[in-house]
């Protein structure tokens, strides 16, 4: 008898998994999946530490959490791998990101992350760290925030020809910015392999634009509150809900 089938279904955080009854669905599909012998995670921008407070306050239970646009991984406490960036960058970027008027510097570690400076939408500093007081070392993302997805995605381009040994990753107004070529794909097909699940078994669904590598990369879906531009990118179409899907895929186990 041949061994069942064991897919893996990775979700985006932010704008995938809802709130009110639509993420006690999410939380009740999550569940059913897992329950059937499958894996679920999430994987997001957040910073690790960030990402399981989210998770828990939710109440979604999950397999993995792949966080710092696929960096980090965690499998329960467990740190599973990092993605780190040099120190000797750390500084010379977050003086880059402060010259773009950046409205925070995070400089994320495996296991949460450093505010080096924040303003608040009245354009108040709440945090600052002087220049003299930053202590360089490596650090799987730095994070950067705008005033528009627009103004994100030129600072991306200009960023990544300045520093080619990294990748910046515009999310709206915000802009994630990790090792050379490391992206929420590339995490994925890590932590695939070290699970032993091909990738052909790999299910991901997202909603924004730092979810588009992923997306062209595996058996995609794109939830139905997204934007025309990403869900042209969804490879097996565009669900209401992470809990549908969730049961969509059951429903395919079984045929």
């Amino acid at each position: 008898m041949s061994e069942k089938r064991r897919i893996l279904l990775a979700s985006d955080f932010d704008g995938t998994i809802g709130s009110g009854d639509r993420l006690v669905g999410d939380v009740r599909g999550v569940a059913a999946l897992r329950g059937a012998g499958h894996y679920f995670g999430l994987v997001s921008g957040r910073n690790a530490e960030s990402l399981k407070y989210v998770c828990d306050r939710a109440g979604i239970e999950s397999d993995f959490r792949l966080s710092d646009s696929g960096g980090v991984c965690y499998r329960g406490d467990e740190l599973f791998f990092a993605a780190l960036n040099d120190a000797e960058l750390m500084c010379p970027l977050a003086e880059f990101l402060l010259e773009k008027k950046t409205s925070i510097v995070s400089v994320n570690r495996p296991d949460g992350a450093d505010i080096l400076y924040s303003r608040n939408s009245k354009g108040e500093v709440t945090t600052e760290i002087p220049k003299n007081e930053w202590k360089a070392r490596p650090f799987t993302q730095m994070c950067g925030a705008f005033e528009s997805g627009e103004r994100s995605r030129e600072i991306a381009k200009e960023l990544n020809t300045l520093f080619p040994a990294l990748t910046a990753l515009p999310n709206w107004g915000c802009l994630d910015i990790v090792p050379k070529g490391r992206d929420k794909a590339v995490g994925l097909l890590q932590l695939a392999d070290l699970l032993g699940v091909r990738k052909e078994d790999v299910f991901v669904v997202g909603d924004n634009y730092n979810d588009l590598a992923m997306l062209d990369a595996f058996n995609s879906f794109v939830v139905e509150n997204a934007c025309d531009e990403v869900k042209a990118h969804a490879t097996m179409g565009i669900v209401p809900s992470v809990g549908a899907l969730c049961e969509l895929l059951l429903e395919k186990m079984e045929e």
